[in-house]
């Protein structure tokens, strides 16, 4: 007897930087839920734009003509219960939503949110640690979406991720709102056991469970650069060679990205510093992003129908 096939029963789907992998870290906890345990799972996304060199339009293959729903669904054939799956970058990426419709119509989605501008910087700051981002934020955060090919869009593109309500939009032309569920960050946070218990009851799952919340925090690991006096000269040179050393040592060690991370901030800790400590925003730029963002908010709070008093810019 063929065994069916397993179709998530809901994906978390925000945006970079906005708490999905938070969300995901606090649902893996609860008993009746199987969170798919590679995150950010790009089945519906052209796989070519996750290089890790950027790709031209025209190496970019038909999604169509290559994907394997056989091959997607045996990702989850053994696991139990309600399965989840965690991508954040299928809210924004458009041409994902016909392809969640046709072959995922009953899954639903959690859709996580967080302030615009916040969001933005947070993003900027991740790309810059991953070395994929070289501009000021000012350069970066500027960058026209008709110039930019499709990597760039997926990945440099932190203006227009923030504008919810044009993805939220196009959304809902693929995916019925009983499916959709919106959740906004800082209400998660501010009202933690309230509004889980809202996402239990769109999940049908035990809402007596709340498990903790320290548990899910995630991605909020600093990004280190060198001080001043370690980037030229002979210092330079030496601590270049003893990164070289240390990272090698590192990978050896362990496999766990946390392990990672806390291995290269013991070794590294006494000529770097956390740059997310030490970014500041331009008051100026922060008053245009405010001035931007505020209609795409109200039409957000339009389709809510509530206010976020979290992203109050007046």
């Amino acid at each position: 007897m063929q065994k069916d096939k397993v179709i998530p029963y809901f994906v978390i789907c925000g945006e970079r930087r906005s708490g999905t992998t938070t969300l995901y870290n606090v649902l893996d906890q609860h008993p009746e839920v199987s969170m798919y345990k590679k995150r950010d799972f790009n089945f519906f996304i052209e796989p070519q734009l996750f290089s890790r060199h950027e790709i031209k339009d025209a190496e970019i293959d038909n999604w169509e003509e290559h994907a394997s729903f056989s091959n997607y669904t045996n990702h989850f054939e053994n696991l139990n219960g309600k399965v989840g799956v965690k991508n954040a970058d299928l809210l924004w990426w458009k041409s994902s939503h016909s392809r969640l419709s046709k072959y995922v119509p009953n899954t639903k989605f959690i859709i996580i949110l967080r302030e615009p501008i916040s969001r933005a910087i947070s993003q900027y700051v991740n790309e810059l640690r991953k070395g994929r981002e070289t501009n000021s934020f000012e350069k970066a955060i500027t960058r026209k979406p008709n110039d930019l090919n499709h990597w760039e869009k997926l990945h440099l593109q932190y203006k227009e991720r923030g504008c919810y309500i044009d993805s939220l939009t196009n959304f809902g032309h693929y995916i019925s709102k009983e499916n959709i569920k919106v959740v906004i960050l800082e209400d998660l946070k501010t009202n933690w056991a309230t509004v889980l218990k809202d996402i239990c009851n769109f999940l049908q799952i035990d809402e007596s469970y709340i498990p903790d919340i320290k548990k899910g925090n995630a991605n909020k690991e600093p990004y280190y650069r060198r001080k001043k006096f370690a980037t030229k000269g002979i210092f330079k040179k030496i601590f270049d060679i003893w990164e070289r050393v240390t990272e090698a040592l590192i990978v050896r060690l362990s496999n766990d990205k946390d392990i990672r991370q806390n291995l290269r901030y013991r070794l590294r800790f006494f000529y770097q510093e956390s740059f997310r400590k030490q970014f500041t925003i331009d008051i100026k730029l922060e008053k245009e992003l405010q001035r931007y963002y505020k209609s795409y908010n109200t039409a957000l709070e339009d389709m809510l129908g509530r206010k976020i008093a979290y992203w109050n810019y007046d």
